[in-house]
């Protein structure tokens, strides 16, 4: 089993500023070699609002990496999230000439839908077919030799804003750390947790972030739906900061520790402790039903929405794998009996697949809530192990060397 040149992902959250290193076999696994993080400064939203204060929690992050795992690392792909990112449903048609689909009408319609045209404040991340269709037909996997005059595609475009993606380069560029593929956390995400088998049955996937969510539908082997809400984990720690008038950093200790998706009938009992500030001061405590009817609805609020959407595209009957839950919100008790209860179908946490290895490198941190650093690293790998990439990749990691 040979092993390919390491690869690098960058992502600056809301909550936590992450990079791990991984190396591909040729047997399509990939190894997590080192990984490290801290918590962000900075930054709101997934978007950064101080450069000075992004800089140094990369630097402080790659300094980290040096000394305890001996890598110096001078390029990374970019995970991007935030109200930032949009997506776009794109159609394509190209006249058939022969009278029937040969294998070059498929090529140039392919060709076109990668024309995008995004005006110059917008970056494209990704771009994914999700059905042909051949005059009257719709939804068809292949066309190929089949008789008609006008092929379509339909494709989702996503994309994010160029100058917030600039941010995030100039940061992490100022921390001399260059950013060669920016890329959507959301499929990221998914890459990580979902088996081709999930793609095919139909999965959605919630990433809950500190300041975003995050939401990717699966169906028949392939993305069609995506979207991000600029509501995280910090919101509920807002809603409780607001409803107790306690300070914000209480107000996270107690979501940490006490706090649930769903109101106990035994919660009315119970009082949850409020963190003293600093030694002296009186102790107090809040009712448990309280906290957790507010974060019950943030939580149900949050779910209701992607609900809303799921059902707009008429794509909750498609979803027979169920709800995916990834990112640090998911750690929230009783978020997946939250998640099941609104959307009526199975919810489970995010497993990474089993193409991954080394995740014990990762300390005091669940799977599931490193599941888009993860899956950026495998699409880095993917990236770097297409020959049809690798002429413009040439050297792209000569940056890393192992001490």
């Amino acid at each position: 089993m040979s092993l390919s040149a390491p690869v690098a992902g960058l992502e600056i959250g809301t909550s936590r500023t992450v990079i791990a290193i991984g190396e591909a076999s040729s047997d399509g696994n990939l190894s997590v070699t080192a990984f490290g993080s801290i918590p962000s400064s900075g930054v709101r939203k997934s978007q950064i609002l101080e450069m000075t204060q992004a800089r140094y929690s990369i630097e402080s992050v790659l300094k980290k990496l040096e000394e305890q795992f001996g890598y110096t690392i001078g390029h990374a792909s970019l995970a991007v999230s935030g109200p930032q990112v949009r997506t776009t449903s794109m159609n394509t048609q190209w006249q058939l000439e022969r009278g029937f689909v040969h294998e070059d009408d498929i090529a140039e319609i392919n060709a076109r839908a990668e024309e995008t045209n995004l005006p110059p404040e917008r970056t494209l991340l990704e771009l994914y077919p999700i059905a042909y269709g051949l005059d009257e037909l719709g939804s068809i996997a292949s066309p190929k030799g089949l008789n008609g005059n006008l092929l379509k595609l339909r494709s989702l475009c996503i994309h994010g804003a160029t100058q917030r993606i600039n941010d995030a380069r100039a940061a992490a560029e100022a921390a001399k750390l260059e950013i060669v593929q920016p890329c959507f956390a959301g499929t990221c995400a998914a890459n990580a947790v979902l088996t081709p088998q999930d793609r095919r049955e139909g999965t959605l996937v919630i990433d809950l972030g500190g300041g975003s969510t995050t939401y990717t539908a699966w169906a028949d082997g392939h993305l069609v739906y995506a979207g991000v809400l600029g509501v995280g984990g910090d919101h509920v720690t807002n809603d409780i900061h607001t409803a107790f008038a306690i300070s914000r950093d209480q107000s996270e200790q107690i979501k940490m520790t006490s706090a649930s998706a769903l109101v106990a009938a035994e919660d009315g009992t119970i009082r949850v402790p409020v963190p003293s500030p600093m030694p002296g001061f009186k102790a107090a405590s809040i009712s448990r039903r309280a906290l957790n009817t507010v974060v019950n609805a943030r939580m149900q609020e949050l779910f209701t929405i992607i609900r809303s959407k799921i059902d707009d595209e008429n794509l909750l009957h498609r979803l027979n794998g169920g709800i995916v839950l990834t990112g640090g919100g998911a750690a929230l008790p009783n978020v997946v009996q939250l998640a099941n209860a609104v959307f009526g179908c199975g919810a489970r946490l995010g497993a990474i697949v089993p193409e991954v290895q080394g995740l014990d490198k990762v300390t005091n941190v669940p799977p599931f809530a490193c599941a888009t650093i993860v899956g950026l690293l495998l699409r880095a790998a993917t990236i770097e192990s297409k020959p049809s990439f690798m002429d413009s990749f040439t050297g792209i990691f000569k940056g890393f060397f192992k001490k």
